[in-house]
């Protein structure tokens, strides 16, 4: 770690003083310079008027022509209050076409701080964490825990006191919603009720514990940091093309189970391929900068993507770990917070000399393998061994022993050991290849073509940028011994996959077909094997000496759509093509493909990986941040107004990580507290989580936030510890019902005068809903799934339809967090919900209450699928109807219901089977229909 001396805030080029005044810059004076003045008299030189500059004691006081802005103890020699107060539309200040205007006490408040000595102080974030000692209260025996103490003190100040406690149930939901994103279950609920009852804040320290140890709080808590992340399965832009990056996604998910302290999660993300002798799984972190999206169309410019998605790297790590806005500064200097254009791009250069260049290929990646269930896999192992042995000698194929093969338009074809071609060279744009060989002895009654991924093509089995293929025709030529040539004619031809109106069978005509083969896939794209069949019309028994010859013709609409790697065999035995259809034809390698699909692969995972100091670029300024107008050359430094770098200490990005956690730094303390406080509480300390510049929200409660952030910091940034902290604190452990007196107060509960009350997040939505209705499945870890969803086929520009292929089995419930995601279309859930698009880093989720989020839940194929599951427990519990409603109420709402309640359920229950029973669509067996229906259906299926 890098010394304490590394931040030393230059207190001189932002304050005056810091004696403490009646009146508070940071709190009241700087808001109104910043709102109305600093724009145009602010930092950036370039965009300043009059040359007047109002950040800063030395800008505000210094004389021009014999007049100054502000006149220390002078108010009425102070031209900013002359112009401030003028009717004059030409002087008065903000100008009229701004729209802004000071009101009286407003001024009034500029007059008074002006008297008192016009005292400039450091931008609250920027200045050190103080030390709080928690503050006296009036009301003894509620603030135990520090916390309260601060919180009790604003209640008292407004006038307001403390919320009784919740009770039982509403206290381990409120838990449990918050530190695994899950519902209890009934057990659970019934004893925690028992322990409340005894000992209110020991039930809520163990419940608290126990949540907190769960591999379900990873799971929860990783999804804010994906946002900030940007996560997403896809690269975005137009294209917006598969990408595997999920075991970074496990990476977080990990690292919150296992507590790693924020300082190593920090480090390890930004920089952990510069560790020393990094381990694997500090370079995986890497993978957070590769997160960033590529532009694959054709003719972008990749220096151009590669700039941007530098500078976005940039702009989320400091954002993140900071909570500042430096984008702002890629153009000009930043006109609110002290980060010029020269030092932007001074930061630009620590991150500036990774070797990825938004290339389609994504490098550089490095092979992860992903957790696994050691025994099960050891089972799947041996299980494909036995079979493997059997497959070679019960195999109906025969590798076809290729002696010679060749193509047109310089491809250059290469034998391999394994008895297949691969294609190299200049990647043509309608080649033919034509493999030969001796024919077989047996009769040939069909030719097998397989397609594989290979790694010199990028693991695609296509030589195009995408990795797609696109072949035309398949020709079998039999070559007698006299030299004569016959064209032996396909009947049919089968594959495994075919892109829809993109079929094999279009391969066996007389001519290349427009259209040809097409392979790609909705999951796997182009990335895995796909095999061919093509049965002859007449079996094929040719004499000694005779040869075959096999072209495959690759003349479709599009160029250079060709194969990288492939393999041909043969086989004797009688209706190929049906039984290759219906399994029967290598039962034992159809067994064996679907083991190995359960097998762990390695993932190829695009990580940060920094260029050889022979290759490093040279960083310059960019003219209005246009990487085509380069300016002067900048090497890697941090603003001045946060410190430097220690003497001696490498320009890189892991010094830039140290520094990030250092504990001089005080902004990253501060940033990560509040983050944590919001989402138990629904609104930060600081409002604007993602600002906390100078154009950023106030603290509510600023000695407040200092403890918790010297807290967090001091405790070795353990994040488990910290979280516990807060939700055993009173002010969490408040009912959330209100009176209009509060309301009135503290509207928007800012001041905590109740229990946290928000709506959950676009996941917690979803899941809740599953476990309610016992669908849930709680796999830890894996490769994205396809639950249902209301949205079938997305079509893209650039990359065709894609059919969105709803997983099947326990998949089809897994946790949110492992939905598959869509740049271009994420799930309609997550956009309803208010979730990020993951285009950009977000720290702060705006929620929304909608219509339109209420249609979701009552017509999203997973909402309707739950009610099924949960109607099946209801309707197997009892035969009673009421009992049947008080145990779905109980599975629900965690709580028995009232006779109002069941009343009210009753009626709705009487109402609807009327309308059902006297509706004209209904078929006759429609209540077995409801009842039996399986779970993968969304509806019953009513007569049109």
């Amino acid at each position: 770690m890098l010394s304490k001396s590394i931040l030393t805030l230059p207190i001189g080029l932002l304050t005056f003083g810091n004696l403490a005044a009646e009146v508070s810059f940071n709190f009241e004076i700087r808001p109104i310079l910043s709102k109305n003045c600093i724009g145009c008299h602010g930092p950036d030189p370039e965009d300043r008027k009059a040359d007047l500059r109002l950040d800063t004691f030395e800008g505000a006081t210094a004389e021009v022509q014999g007049y100054a802005a502000i006149v220390p103890h002078h108010p009425e020699k102070s031209t900013l209050i002359e112009r401030v107060r003028t009717d004059d539309p030409d002087d008065v200040m903000p100008p009229p076409e701004h729209g802004h205007t000071l009101s009286e006490s407003q001024i009034a408040l500029l007059e008074t701080w002006i008297k008192e000595g016009a005292q400039y102080e450091t931008h609250w974030s920027f200045a050190p964490i103080a030390e709080h000692t928690p503050p006296a209260v009036e009301k003894q025996g509620w603030a135990e825990n520090p916390i309260d103490a601060f919180i009790l003190k604003g209640l008292e100040s407004a006038g307001l006191s403390p919320t009784e406690p919740a009770d039982a149930v509403e206290m381990i939901r409120r838990l449990s919603l918050d530190l695994i994103g899950l519902p209890p279950s009934l057990d659970e609920v019934e004893a925690f009720k028992l322990a409340y009852e005894k000992n209110p804040r020991q039930a809520v320290s163990e419940a608290a514990d126990r949540l907190l140890a769960s591999p379900n709080y990873g799971e929860h808590w990783a999804s804010m940091w994906l946002d900030m992340a940007r996560y997403a399965d896809t690269v975005g832009y137009s294209g917006d093309e598969h990408r595997d990056i999920w075991p970074w996604r496990d990476w977080v998910i990990e690292a919150f189970n296992d507590n790693k302290p924020y300082d190593e999660f920090i480090i390890e993300q930004v920089a952990g391929d510069l560790l020393p002798e990094a381990t694997e799984q500090q370079r995986l972190a890497t993978a957070f900068h590769r997160l960033t999206m590529n532009n694959n169309e054709g003719g972008t410019n990749d220096e151009e993507f590669r700039t941007i998605a530098v500078k976005d790297r940039l702009s989320t790590t400091i954002n993140t770990a900071m909570g500042l806005t430096v984008r702002c500064a890629e153009c000009h200097t930043h006109k609110y917070d002290p980060i010029s254009h020269e030092e932007y791009y001074q930061l630009y250069a620590f991150f500036n000399q990774t070797a990825d260049a938004d290339r389609r290929d994504d490098n550089p990646r490095m092979d992860v393998m992903p957790k696994v269930d050691e025994s099960k896999l050891a089972e799947i192992h041996a299980r494909i061994a036995q079979l493997e042995e059997r497959a070679v000698s019960e195999s109906p194929w025969s590798l076809l022993p290729l002696d010679e093969v060749h193509a047109t338009e310089e491809v250059l074809l290469e034998k391999e050991s394994d008895g297949s071609v691969i294609a190299k060279g200049p990647n043509a744009d309608y080649p033919t290849y034509t493999l030969a060989a001796p024919t077989p002895v047996e009769p040939v009654t069909a030719i097998r073509l397989e397609l594989l991924p290979d790694r010199r093509h990028n693991d695609n089995v296509g030589r195009s940028p995408s990795g797609a293929m696109v072949m035309s025709q398949v020709r079998l030529v039999e070559i007698s011994p006299n030299g004569t040539r016959t064209v032996r004619k396909f009947a049919s031809a089968a594959a495994d996959h075919s892109q829809p109106n993109y079929g094999v069978e279009n391969l066996i005509g007389d001519e290349p077909h427009e259209n040809g083969w097409a392979v790609k896939h909705d999951k796997e794209g182009f990335r895995a094997k796909r095999t061919a069949v093509f049965e002859l019309a007449e079996p094929l028994t040719a004499p000694q000496g005779s040869r075959l010859e096999v072209e495959l013709v690759f003349k479709s609409q599009w160029p250079r759509m060709t194969a990288g790697r492939v393999r041909l065999a043969t086989t004797s035995v009688e209706n190929p093509v049906e039984k290759f259809k219906n399994n029967t034809l290598e039962p034992i390698t159809v067994e064996i493909a679907e083991l190995k699909k359960q097998q762990t692969k390695p993932v190829r995972v695009p990580i940060a990986q920094d260029l050889p100091p022979d290759k490093q670029r040279e960083t310059r300024m960019m003219t209005r941040g246009s990487f085509m107008q380069p300016g002067e050359k900048v090497s890697p430094a941090l603003p001045v107004a946060f410190g430097s770098l220690p003497e001696g200490a490498p320009r890189n990005r892991l010094s830039l990580a140290q520094w990030l956690v250092n504990d001089d730094n005080p902004l990253t303390a501060r940033v990560a507290a509040n983050r944590y406080w919001a989402r138990f509480f629904g609104i930060g300390i600081v409002e604007t989580e993602e600002d906390f510049g100078t154009q950023g929200t106030l603290p509510s409660h600023p000695e407040l936030l200092d403890w918790l952030a010297s807290e967090y910091r001091d405790s070795g940034w353990d994040t488990k510890k910290f979280l516990k902290l807060l939700v055993t604190s009173e002010a969490y452990r408040q009912s959330s019902v209100t009176t209009p007196e509060r309301l009135e107060k503290d509207p928007r509960n800012i001041l905590v005068s109740r229990g946290p009350r928000f709506r959950l997040s676009a996941e917690v939505v979803r899941d809740q809903a599953l476990a309610a209705s016992g669908l849930l499945t709680n796999k830890l870890y894996g490769e994205p799934v396809y639950p249902p969803s209301p949205i079938k086929t997305f079509t893209n520009a650039f990359s065709g339809s894609t059919v969105w292929v709803e997983s099947t089995g326990p998949d089809r419930y897994r946790r949110a967090i492992y939905t598959y995601l869509k740049r271009s279309n994420p799930h309609p859930l997550f956009e309803t919900f208010d979730m990020a698009t993951r285009d950009v880093c977000v720290l702060r989720r705006f929620r929304t209450n909608t219509p339109l989020q209420s249609f979701m839940t009552l017509n999203d194929p997973v909402f309707v699928e739950a009610s099924q599951a949960l109607a099946r427990i209801m309707d197997g519990h009892s035969p009673d109807l009421r009992e049947k409603i008080r145990q779905g109420y109980l599975r629900v709402l965690l709580q028995e219901p009232g006779e109002e309640q069941l009343d009210a359920f009753e009626d709705l229950y009487q109402e609807t089977l009327l309308d059902y029973q006297d509706s004209p669509r209904k078929p006759s067996n429609w209540p077995e229909i409801l009842r039996l229906q399986p779970l993968s259906t969304t509806r019953p299926n009513w007569p049109a």
